[in-house]
């Protein structure tokens, strides 16, 4: 009985061990399917709160976007990844699905946001204070048609005559002094100069290459481009004088010069002033024939040839007309605009006036016209490619109000430029687009003050913009440094006087 009774003890004591091993089985095998059902939420977790850090992190490196908006943003965000991890947690089949969709939907956001943001701070940091304080002028040496030189070693031990009132002239004659040994002789005029050269009194010329364009010019010219020969040609580089920014965070006031192909005539000038606090802008448009006076030449001068010694040299003249303090300049590439408008699909210009058929051709880096065909320009708006923008923005002649209505047909373009970069289309071209803008200008307003602007704007500031030009009269003055007469427009000074109170009136946030 005792064996027996061992016998069942052993074969009770058997299958309670058994059920235990099959309880422990069944145990670890549920937790298993737990583990293997709760990976891959776990994962989709991890991954969407990480997209919506790094989201959220690129937003606040762009510094352009409010704080309270960067919270509301990642409170959103965090919002609908919380959501997703309880839909994830569900038995049901199908919020586990919705869970995925959602997951997917938020992370494929992120991710976009996140290319476009990288983008957008990379054209930033490189799109500001992104000028160079030098500037090159090219000089040419030039002697008669019939002269033995051909080269600059051929000057040596000979006479060479400049026109002292070239800027940076000395700067040239040094650079000829260090290839060969030559005498020099200064001239107060350039004709002089010229007539020296013609009957053998000194045997070459030392001039700016601008000014020796103007002089042979068909229309203006005073010499024959046929009597002399240019033998030599060099270039120089010229460091700026850079004052220092005075920007007391309210207001400021910023140039802007549009050069054309040779990157220095500034055929559009305005400035641009901006007050912070009021949020209101104002856009005062120059002539380019406007006859101004300019400190560092000691002469007058027409405001787009006065780009040739720098574009601060610009700056700082208008300085001095309109009487405030301008800290700043962007030179825009006119040539630039051809690929920018192009990039962005045509822009759109309005001819509120009868037609028009351009003096210029369709051509661009030339003042030569016979290279290609006129543009007529039927009144009404229609869209335009880039070479069509450009010579549309360069006429003048065409009209009866000249250079006056170029200025207004520039202000719409350039109006019309950022309406379609801000149009939804832009976004599928994003990176060709800011490719393009980046090689449009330099300046050296910095990346915090542009960032400054977009904060407040997106912080709800509504801007008010208001125009002016200024005026003068026509008549004729000696231009490219005193060398030739052509037209100038005398500035009218109750229009001077007009615009420099409106300037104040903003700066002051009136």
């Amino acid at each position: 009985m005792m064996k027996l009774g061992k016998q069942v003890h052993r074969t009770v004591s058997s299958n309670n061990s058994k059920k235990t091993k099959n309880l422990k089985k069944s145990n670890n095998s549920k937790k298993s399917i737990k583990r293997k059902i709760n990976k891959p939420m776990i994962i989709v977790s991890a991954i969407n709160a990480l997209f919506t850090i790094l989201l959220i992190c690129f937003i606040i490196s762009l510094h352009m976007v409010p704080a309270k908006f960067i919270v509301l943003i990642a409170v959103i965000l965090l919002g609908l990844d919380v959501a997703v991890l309880f839909l994830l947690k569900q038995k049901k089949m199908v919020f586990k699905i919705v869970g995925y969709v959602i997951s997917f939907i938020l992370i494929l956001i992120s991710s976009i946001g996140i290319y476009y943001i990288a983008k957008t701070n990379s054209f930033l940091n490189k799109a500001f204070n992104n000028a160079t304080n030098s500037y090159t002028s090219k000089y040419y040496v030039v002697a008669t048609e019939d002269s033995d030189i051909s080269e600059v070693n051929d000057l040596k031990d000979d006479t060479i005559g400049y026109y002292a009132s070239i800027p940076n002239v000395g700067q040239a004659i040094d650079e000829i002094s260090s290839k060969v040994s030559m005498e020099t002789k200064s001239y107060d005029d350039i004709l002089s100069n010229f007539n020296d050269l013609k009957k053998g009194s000194i045997d070459a010329v030392l001039i700016e290459q601008s000014i020796y364009d103007a002089l042979i010019d068909s229309e203006i010219g005073i010499i024959k481009e046929s009597d002399y020969e240019i033998v030599y040609e060099f270039d120089i580089s010229i460091e700026e004088e850079v004052e220092e920014i005075v920007d007391d965070g309210n207001s400021f006031s910023v140039y802007i010069g549009g050069v054309d192909f040779t990157e220095k005539n500034t055929d559009f000038n305005m400035i641009v002033t901006i007050n912070m606090k009021s949020h209101k802008i104002l856009l005062t448009s120059i002539p380019r024939d406007y006859y101004v006076s300019v400190s560092s030449y000691g002469m007058h001068e027409l405001l787009g040839y006065v780009g040739y010694s720098g574009i601060n040299t610009s700056r700082k003249t208008m300085e001095e007309l309109f009487d405030t303090n301008i800290d700043y300049y962007v030179k825009i590439s006119t040539n630039s605009i051809v690929g920018l408008v192009d990039t962005l699909g045509g822009v759109q210009f309005c001819n509120s006036g009868a037609a028009f058929t351009t003096t210029h051709a369709l051509v661009q880096g030339t003042y030569d016209d016979t290279r290609g065909q006129k543009l007529t320009v039927p009144n009404g708006c229609r869209t335009y490619n880039g070479i069509q923008i450009l010579t549309i923005v360069r006429e003048r002649l065409a009209f009866s109000d000249g250079d006056r209505q170029r200025q207004r047909n520039c202000q719409q373009v350039m109006i019309n430029i950022f309406k379609q970069m801000a149009s939804a289309g832009t976004i599928t071209n994003y990176s060709n687009v800011l490719d393009a803008v980046s090689s449009l200008y330099t300046t050296n307003l910095s990346r915090d003050m542009i960032t400054d602007i977009a904060n407040e704007t997106i912080n709800g500031a509504s801007w008010t913009f208001e125009q002016q030009s200024v005026t003068g009269y026509d008549s004729r003055g000696y231009v490219h440094m005193g060398t030739v007469q052509d037209y100038v427009m005398y500035p009218d000074e109750d229009s001077v006087n007009e615009a420099i109170n409106n300037i104040k009136r903003i700066k002051a946030g009136k």
